[in-house]
């Protein structure tokens, strides 16, 4: 049988001392999950199959519609608000018929931390509903694309594909995705613990950069989960595992290293083993990590150089997410020109939560952009891109940050202050663009 592949998802937020029992479940999704007959289940979630997650920094991935006012601004930016015309000729006649631009997408790829989530739910046609944690924001209607809290909502374009384990502490129950109508998120309270430990470590690729937290293998992200498919008779390399059926528990597993032929596993006692009875699948999935100072990463097998498992010290809580705000900030264009207010991403991406993509060696970045302090185009290729934090990454390979950039529309502030943009948008293509640099206040406003 082919050694396993894998996919991992990693979080960390370092913390300085030691931390209360109750903080060490902070990171942990808790909520209650209603079903159609009826019941209630509220406890630590952990959602399975599409959606592999347990803890609130877990990114939801998703695809999002795009909205008709997104199109209908980049048209006018880059066509003078003319339509775009198909025509074909047939038996004489001469048809003609408005449709969308073939460079404006139906959809596009997002994802949001379920820390932002007030609740999610699936909607009348079977897609994804969620609401934030956010307030809606002034001026905005419902449906608008700017999602809220308190009832504000917003469909995403993917299928549902939630099911759910709810573990309170004492019990466990598993809730079918097809039963669910709603699941509803909130801290969790003093008191109770889940039934095992979140998996943690440190994945390290071939560049020798690492991510640290909390990880997921294959769809496996407890410590009692089991790595199985494994047949290797090794008596005493992990012990407690069943090795007749070659099954192997994460908490057993120190590490694992990408090799010629497989895998190399080493116990926590120390002992290695090379799984080369069979090569690895011709293209195997890449490891997925989100940290919360970045995003999501995914980094290719092939460069993966070691992930190492080790306890927990801690993440951030339900606490620590906002629901996100309005991107906003100065953007600079090629000739000097500062311009601020309000800022629209690539035409489409408009809110804190959502992702800057690009790609660096190897491994594919989804930076959220509350997590960004500034974006630099490089003359060459590409962009700079510059972490709150201080980390800087050069990305390309993706419209978010290169040629297929849609351009950048910036909504100038009110002159007297006054919530929302003031007059009429300003849009700046990928070519003419210089910088942007964002501001993260409460209200996303200039000189917060």
């Amino acid at each position: 049988m082919p050694v396993p592949s894998l996919r991992v998802l990693v979080a960390v937020l370092p913390l300085a001392s030691a931390i209360p029992l109750q903080a060490q479940h902070d990171d942990r999704i808790w909520g209650r999950v209603l079903t159609g007959d009826g019941a209630t289940h509220e406890g630590f979630i952990r959602l399975r199959g599409d959606w592999d997650a347990a803890s609130w920094t877990d990114l939801l991935r998703v695809s999002k519609a795009m909205p008709d006012r997104y199109y209908l601004d980049w048209r006018e930016a880059t066509a003078a608000g003319r339509p775009h015309l198909r025509t074909v000729e047939l038996e004489g006649y001469r048809i003609t018929w408005e449709e969308r631009h073939p460079d404006w997408p139906g959809t596009a790829p997002t994802g949001i931390r379920f820390g932002h989530l007030a609740e999610m739910l699936p909607d009348e046609d079977g897609k994804v509903r969620v609401a934030t944690r956010s307030r809606r924001e002034p001026g905005l209607a419902e449906g608008e694309g700017v999602p809220g809290g308190n009832g504000g909502k917003m469909s995403f374009a993917s299928e549902w594909g939630a099911a759910v384990v709810v573990d309170d502490g004492d019990s466990r129950v598993e809730v079918d995705g097809r039963d669910i109508v709603r699941i509803e998120f909130e801290p969790a309270p003093a008191g109770p613990a889940p039934a095992s430990p979140r998996l943690y470590g440190t994945a390290e690729d071939r560049n020798n950069r690492s991510f640290t937290g909390f990880v997921t293998w294959r769809g496996d992200i407890l410590e009692s989960d089991v790595l199985d498919g494994i047949f290797e008779d090794v008596p005493g390399l992990f012990p407690g595992s069943d090795d007749s059926y070659g099954a192997i528990r994460f908490s057993h597993i120190r590490s694992v290293e990408p090799t010629p032929c497989g895998a190399k596993l080493t116990s926590r006692s120390g002992k290695s083993v090379k799984l080369c009875t069979e090569p690895l699948a011709p293209d195997p999935p890449p490891v997925l990590i989100s940290d919360p100072a970045l995003g999501a990463v995914d980094v290719a097998w092939d460069a993966l150089r070691t992930l190492r498992l080790e306890p927990s010290s801690g993440a951030p809580g339900y606490d620590a997410f906002d629901g996100g705000h309005p991107l906003s900030g100065t953007v600079v264009t090629a000739e000097g020109e500062e311009i601020e207010g309000r800022i629209r991403w690539d035409a489409d991406e408009e809110r804190s939560w959502e992702p800057l993509q690009g790609r660096s060696h190897d491994v594919a970045f989804s930076i959220e952009f509350g997590k960004i302090a500034r974006i630099e185009r490089d003359d060459r290729r590409g962009a700079h891109v510059t972490l709150l934090d201080g980390r800087r990454l050069h990305l390309t390979r993706d419209n978010d940050v290169d040629e297929g950039n849609k351009g950048i529309f910036v909504f100038p502030f009110a002159a007297d202050g006054a919530d929302g943009p003031a007059g009429a948008w300003r849009y700046v293509a990928w070519k003419n663009f210089r910088e942007a640099r964002f501001r993260h206040g409460d209200a996303g406003r200039a000189g917060s």
